[in-house]
């Protein structure tokens, strides 16, 4: 019996019968080409076109569903391979555990894609209404990824516009969400014209229909773009912001190293005083100090002298300690403003906690042999949430490493009426495609809000963008240095500031609309 099945007359037929499963799985891969450092848009197109057609082809949710994970988990083992730097270099986990929880991630994230796949053969039984239910749909389990369960929105198609910057300016209506639905309406339109069998009255109304989408997106860039220069010229007394980005490189592997933590705390203040113009702020990286300041007065005084020389405050991550009321000590991923007083109360604590990196979920019921991937054995704790940083050029809104990949937080910080969107992060934790990537949603932040984002990584990369996302100036990755920066206000408001909750909304009618009009084809 094993002979009969390994022999040609088996394999074959069950290569064949699984042939979509194939082709969505490799095409999940491929659409990887779509996001940041490639921004290969019509890749991810095609890659989501090939799933739509797949799942179409059958009347089955649970084929859906399973054509969905199967393209889901291609993507994400992809998509988030950076992770294994993380978790077998710095975390010391065998290759094999490390590519095992790879793709335990990675399968947990196909469970959304599963969910449109399943979906949308319930919501398009006709491929006339896959551009009215697919796109809105897969919103919809974006959104789910990015706030069940703490939420995890890292590479949601919508940034593959990354590199599009008049595009991306829509982002001021309805965020990433809405860059994601620009980004599936192509994709939904051609699988519906391959169901049509590439008849040319659909060709010609699915080609329209694609090219005046993405002129309207473009337009409302160009339109939206001048609007915005005009307002800045009206308040040109305000003077841009003058400040310092310093990008240390200390390697990951030492960082923490009690042997090597004077020399990267040393170099942070060597690249620092050797700035020879006036600057209103200097920013070092997520915990650029790599001690407890609070019980290093020496070390605080000597960050006290350069801010006293340079005239301006330094603005840092630092592991944070305070005692709660039963006398517990409880530790903190902090953002703090140091200037000549010394007094380290200006300070925002981290509150978007990594699960497994910075504290361990569950940790009660969690066998005793599980620990961080990070250095130290306790868990951090939770700041207060999202608050600004008060200053008294204006109000900084702080975010510590992935916490800037969630827009709904940011939005808060930004009816919060902060200034300055400041993030600071230490990426040399992953590997080389995540730093591009977490680049790409931090520059989304600012287009979001219409307020500058300032972002200082450890090993890069360092970058400063204006309300529009253009880019002011850059320090490129695995390289010690400085880069002084105008970064002139931002307008600080947008449509997407007071309508986010209600996207959703929308996104769920459209969904609903399809339904109800599939309902009414059967009968």
């Amino acid at each position: 019996m094993f002979r009969h099945f390994i022999s040609t007359h088996a394999v074959i037929p069950w290569l064949k019968n699984r042939r979509w499963e194939w082709a969505v799985f490799i095409a999940g891969m491929i659409a990887v080409r779509g996001l940041p450092p490639h921004h290969e848009q019509i890749v991810m197109m095609l890659g989501l076109t090939v799933l739509m057609v797949a799942v179409t082809r059958g009347s089955s949710w649970k084929r859906g569903a399973r054509l969905g994970f199967l393209f889901g988990f291609g993507h994400h083992l992809i998509g988030f391979s950076w992770l294994l730097t993380s978790l077998h270099q710095h975390g010391g986990l065998w290759m094999g555990v490390a590519i095992l929880i790879l793709a335990l991630l990675a399968a947990t994230m196909a469970v959304y894609v599963a969910l449109f796949g399943g979906l949308l053969a319930r919501l398009a039984p006709r491929p006339g209404l896959l551009p009215l239910a697919a796109p809105s749909l897969w919103v919809v389990c974006e959104w789910l990824r990015s706030h069940l369960f703490s939420g995890f929105p890292w590479n949601l198609v919508g940034y593959g516009w990354n590199n599009q910057e008049l595009i991306l300016q829509v982002a001021d209506l309805g965020g990433v969400d809405l860059l994601s639905w620009i980004m599936v309406l192509p994709a939904a339109i051609m699988a519906f014209i391959v169901e049509e069998n590439f008849r040319l009255r659909t060709w010609v109304w699915g080609f329209g229909l694609i090219v005046g989408s993405l002129s309207l997106a473009t337009g409302y860039g160009l339109w939206r773009s001048g609007e915005l220069s005009s307002l800045q010229q009206q308040n040109s007394a305000d003077r841009p912001l003058k400040v310092v980005l310093v990008q240390g490189n200390v390697e990951q592997k030492v960082k923490w190293d009690p042997k090597f933590r004077e020399e990267g705390f040393t170099k942070y203040l060597r690249l620092s005083s050797a700035i020879a113009e006036p600057v209103d702020l200097v920013i070092w990286p997520e915990t650029a100090i790599a001690f407890f300041i609070q019980a290093s007065p020496g070390n605080q005084k000597r960050i006290i002298e350069v801010s006293q020389q340079l005239g301006a405050p330094i603005l840092t991550g630092a592991p944070m300690a305070d005692k709660d009321e039963h006398d517990q000590w409880l530790f903190y991923n902090s953002l703090i403003l140091l200037d000549a007083s010394g007094s380290l109360k200006r300070r925002y604590d981290k509150h978007h906690l990594v699960p497994f990196g910075e504290f361990i979920p569950l940790r009660q019921f969690m066998p005793s042999f599980i620990k961080k991937i990070t250095y130290g054995t306790e868990d951090f704790s939770r700041g207060p949430g999202p608050i600004p940083l008060p200053w008294e050029r204006g109000a900084i809104g702080g975010l510590v490493c992935y916490e800037t990949i969630f827009p709904h937080e940011v939005r808060q910080l930004a009816l919060a009426s902060v200034r300055w969107l400041v993030n600071v992060t230490n990426d040399a934790w992953f590997g080389e495609s995540a730093k591009p990537q977490h680049l790409a949603m931090a520059r989304l932040r600012a287009v979001e809000n219409r307020i500058p984002m300032i972002r200082v990584a450890n090993t890069g990369i360092s970058a400063a963008f204006d309300q529009w996302g253009h880019e002011l100036g850059r320090i490129t990755p695995n390289v010690a240095g400085t880069l002084v920066v105008q970064v002139p206000p931002g307008t600080g408001s947008s449509f997407f500031q007071e309508t986010e909750p209600w996207w959703i909304v929308l996104w769920l009618f459209l969904c609903f609309a399809s339904w109800l009009m599939g309902i009414r084809s059967r009968t």
